[in-house]
């Protein structure tokens, strides 16, 4: 063995001469003294530039097209977790769209004339889309548990916005997308839930209108009033005091409540809701 060692450290200590001459007069142009070491050497240091060439050309050239050089960024569970989400934003993009369209038309003063699809499609979903099948509403001004009709048994805490006699009711077939209540002239009106007041002036039909964002996608709206007693932008409670019942507008025939309840842009019927 020792023999064995002897001679191949032997053989990797010869040196060769590699010598270039001129072929017509024979005169000696390069001379390079190599050993099998240093051979080895050049091999392994020419190998690595031939593979980081290679992996500079796959990677940053067209090339890597037809070779792909780098595995997914993302493993096949995180993708269909994304195009879930994307499907969920397309969503919520189109129920923000249909919301925009609706306020925009409240805010202008104008009727809303939705089409009678989207009347029925907000009627035949709302259980469905608002889950409120086998919850109680709760009344926080009362503090007690109270229930609706047995189709609706909703999870969603409101406040009666106005104590009074109800005159006019829901009815999407009149274009009616609301409740009035009648009441005495200046009476107190309150937010049926906490939210920001998103709009607080005069429209022509509403009168002093405003209108309140609340929790999980409600918006309350209160036309008709004499006083309203917040401005836009203004953080409200459930039960604080936001306008003065009047009879203000052009749709009014003496001092009441035009009270809508909105969900994700459709209305909602607020006796479903709320127990006046």
């Amino acid at each position: 063995m020792a023999s064995f060692r002897k001679k191949i450290s032997t053989k990797f200590k010869n040196k060769f001469r590699v010598i270039l001459r001129d072929d017509e007069n024979l005169e000696e142009k390069i001379s390079i003294v190599l050993t099998p070491r240093s051979m080895l050497m050049g091999f392994c240091f020419g190998l690595f530039l031939f593979s980081a060439l290679i992996y500079l050309l796959l990677a940053y050239t067209p090339l890597n097209y037809f070779f792909p050089t780098k595995s997914a960024k993302y493993s096949s569970q995180e993708q269909y977790a994304m195009i879930q989400k994307i499907d969920s934003l397309e969503t919520r993009l189109l129920q923000l769209n249909l919301q925009s369209n609706v306020l925009g038309k409240v805010l202008a003063g104008e009727d809303i004339a939705m089409d009678q699809d989207i009347v029925n499609a907000a009627l035949a979903t709302t259980d469905e889309e608002l889950n409120i099948e086998g919850e109680e509403i709760q009344i926080e001004n009362s503090g007690n548990s109270v229930r609706p009709a047995d189709k609706y048994k909703v999870n969603y805490s409101f406040f009666i916005p106005l104590k009074g006699v109800i005159s006019d009711t829901f009815n999407p077939d009149r274009k009616h997308f609301g409740v009035d209540i009648v009441a005495n002239s200046r009476d107190v009106i309150k937010s049926a839930q906490k939210g920001t007041v998103v709009f607080a002036a005069w429209t022509p039909t509403g009168g002093h209108t405003m209108l309140i964002q609340h929790p999980n996608d409600f918006i309350s709206v209160y036309k008709h009033n004499a006083v309203l007693l917040k401005k836009e932008g203004t953080f409200v409670n459930a039960g604080d005091a936001v306008a003065l019942v009047g009879n203000t507008g052009e749709l009014t025939s003496g001092p009441h409540l035009h009270f809508e309840l909105w969900k994700k842009g459709l209305t909602v019927n607020p006796l479903n809701f709320i127990n006046f």
